[in-house]
């Protein structure tokens, strides 16, 4: 390598930040150039404004470029044309091909979730996903027959668990609701709304933290105190009643019980440990928020089956609540099991 070389590539190392590749998921052109890292170096692999598809992504994907960099100050070209995507998007759902929006708008939400946790103070991003989210709920509300669609097609994106976490068990929750008859649609939407956002706590740990299995005690804590966390970020900011932040805040009260916040124990749950949770609004937001936990593959661990997790919501809910939970199998068999 000559000198001038070595310079430039130093120089490139204070100047470029990393990102997913699925930050440029949804373009059709880049707003800026693409770096990739080859040999140990820094490569131009896209020029600005060059053409970009799915067969583009799939190419750069198979020669080890998930993870690509910009240069720092261009970052937010892409972080504005992909939530400019996801406005225009939201605003069309009922208009077109049903499923293919519906992927769409869980992709795109998913990655300004990314940003939100970024910076969860930007009240820009989060008016963005609360009005977004809205809107997906009344779409998933009318169409339960693509709910199996969506959910393998967005599972196949392979998103991180962490942002991918909420909409899954969001998508569960407005199916198993709308499918009992016992809630309007108005009562739907805030359950839905408390859901999706319930674990924005969660961003006071870096994202790369939760690949880990195990994490510090100061870790933990936060991790544990997440849902009053995200009670604080969201109040004032989003249109939740108190009862709503309060289920927010309690939805995580059975996992105190294990040792991984992630996938509970089921040999160390029982049915009296069970009726800490209070209420079933805020059961079948945990219980569903379990569910997608553990059907989804973690970094160290496998997925469960949905057989599985069926099982934990039944140590949990099944006496108190049996009624509700043959109305949660039923839901799965009818949409999950045809």
């Amino acid at each position: 390598m000559s000198a001038f070389d070595a310079l430039k590539q130093n120089s490139l190392s204070f100047s470029l930040l990393p990102i997913s590749i699925r930050e440029l998921f949804f373009l059709t052109e880049t707003p800026c150039d693409i770096f990739g890292m080859v040999d140990g170096l820094y490569k131009l692999i896209l020029r600005e404004h060059s053409f970009i598809n799915s067969q583009v992504l799939r190419d750069l994907i198979s020669r080890n470029h998930s993870t690509v960099f910009v240069q720092q100050d261009r970052r937010n070209d892409i972080i504005t044309l992909q939530q400019n995507n996801l406005r225009t998007v939201t605003r069309s759902l009922s208009i077109g091909d049903a499923v293919e929006k519906g992927r769409k708008q869980l992709g795109l939400l998913t990655l300004n979730m990314s940003y939100l946790y970024d910076d969860p103070t930007d009240d820009e991003t989060l008016s963005l996903q609360y009005q977004s989210v809205k809107n997906l709920c009344s779409f998933l509300y009318e169409r339960p027959e693509i709910h199996e669609k969506l959910y393998h097609d967005y599972i196949k994106q392979k998103h991180h668990f962490i942002f991918a976490q909420p909409l899954l068990s969001s998508l569960f929750l407005v199916g198993i609701l709308k499918m009992s008859h016992l809630y309007s649609f108005k009562e739907v939407e805030s359950l839905f709304i408390t859901s999706y956002f319930k674990d924005i706590g969660m961003s006071v740990i870096p994202t790369e933290k939760y690949d880990q299995r195990t994490l510090s005690d100061e870790e933990r804590v936060l991790l544990n105190s997440h849902p009053k966390t995200s009670a604080q970020i969201l109040q004032g900011r989003i249109q939740l009643s108190p009862a709503h932040f309060a289920i927010m805040e309690n939805h995580h009260l059975f996992s105190l019980l294990t040792k991984d916040l992630h996938v509970p124990d089921t040999s160390k749950l029982d049915h009296k440990e069970a009726k800490m949770i209070s209420g079933f609004e805020t059961m079948v937001i945990s219980i569903t928020d379990v569910i997608a936990a553990m059907i989804t593959p973690r970094p160290y661990r496998d997925a469960t089956s949905l057989f599985d997790s069926l099982e934990l919501a039944k140590v949990l809910m099944s006496d108190d609540y049996p009624g509700e939970f043959k109305l949660m199998v039923n839901y799965f068999k009818s949409v999950f099991f045809k």
